[in-house]
């Protein structure tokens, strides 16, 4: 069988229901190729259009199209979570004779794939001529992966060689308990809108992620400042927190200067992303900085003791 890792060009093509992947051998005749590691599904992001929902949601349509993008994946030298590999791109769709080592088969039905060679062909070449590189977003289209494009090389085949780096949480969520929130309304708010949290969260919605992270942070400041029956803003409620600190006169929520401090930032970051702000400051917030507030918000619950780790059984 042929070996699939320096090839520049092979076939997919489908025999029996399963997927047949075809690598020209020494004659120049497709064979059947061996698989080390997973040749995975991609879609290809600029900066911009992974921190737009629009720009995610297109990505995975693509990702289930009849011919997306092809990632072979190779060991990384960073190791795990990281992950190297080449892209290979469909060209067409032609009959091919095929061999599986030992006998001729009939023609088949078979997509041409191509090794990417040149940054000037393909989006993620301008990206990274101008400082931005993109990103690349795998996986199920309901919890897609997304990970940054780290360095791009040339192999000894020419072919462009990817680092890419995940786009991820440090750690994983906390269990979140708000049982001690005794305003049933705004309990069963904070569960909803903590349930929002992590939807976004496993979606790859960064601009969604972030409003409902303040959400969750307006809430426990509503109850901690003790106005859940009058109307007030973040801004206003963030200001009763500062002044209860600054007078030593805890709230509802033992609040410290750095819960107050990390709110703060999740409140403008919030702001950010209104149109407005995004038309006068050019640019949209990028998924890495985007997830930092989940981390920052993570860090508030615990230290209200509403947040738990996960014990593993």
């Amino acid at each position: 069988m042929a070996v699939i890792e320096w090839a520049l060009r092979f076939y997919v093509a489908e025999r029996r229901g399963a997927p047949l992947i075809l690598v020209p051998g020494l004659s120049g005749l497709p064979e059947v190729a061996t698989l080390q590691y997973p040749l995975l599904k991609v879609s290809y992001l600029s900066p911009e259009s992974a921190a737009s929902e629009h720009g995610i949601a297109a990505a995975k349509t693509e990702i289930q199209s009849a011919h997306p993008l092809l990632f072979l994946t190779m060991p990384c030298p960073e190791g795990p979570p990281n992950r190297s590999g080449v892209v290979f791109r469909c060209e067409k769709t032609e009959r091919v004779n095929w061999t599986d080592g030992r006998h001729g088969r009939s023609q088949v039905d078979a997509q041409e794939y191509l090794a990417a060679v040149s940054l000037s062909l393909y989006p993620w070449g301008s990206d990274l001529r101008r400082g931005r590189p993109g990103y690349f977003l795998t996986g199920l289209s309901e919890a897609g992966n997304l990970f940054r494009v780290a360095r791009v090389e040339s192999d000894l085949a020419g072919r462009q060689l990817f680092t890419l780096s995940p786009v991820r949480l440090a750690s994983g969520l906390p269990d979140a308990d708000f049982s001690a929130i005794n305003n049933e309304l705004l309990r069963q708010k904070l569960e909803r809108d903590w349930g929002e949290v992590q939807r976004c969260l496993a979606g790859n919605l960064y601009s969604s992620l972030i409003t409902a992270a303040k959400n969750v942070a307006e809430s426990l400041v509503v109850y901690s400042v003790g106005r859940q029956s009058k109307k007030m803003t973040l801004a206003q409620g963030l200001l009763q927190v500062e002044k209860s600190l600054q007078a030593k006169q805890p709230g509802q929520l033992p609040f410290t200067f750095l819960d107050y401090h990390l709110m703060s930032k999740l409140r403008i970051l919030h702001a950010n992303t209104h149109p407005d702000s995004v038309v006068i400051s050019g640019r949209l917030v990028d998924p890495e900085f985007a997830l930092t507030v989940v981390a920052d918000l993570v860090e508030v619950l615990r230290s209200v003791r509403l947040a738990r780790d996960r014990v593993s059984p």
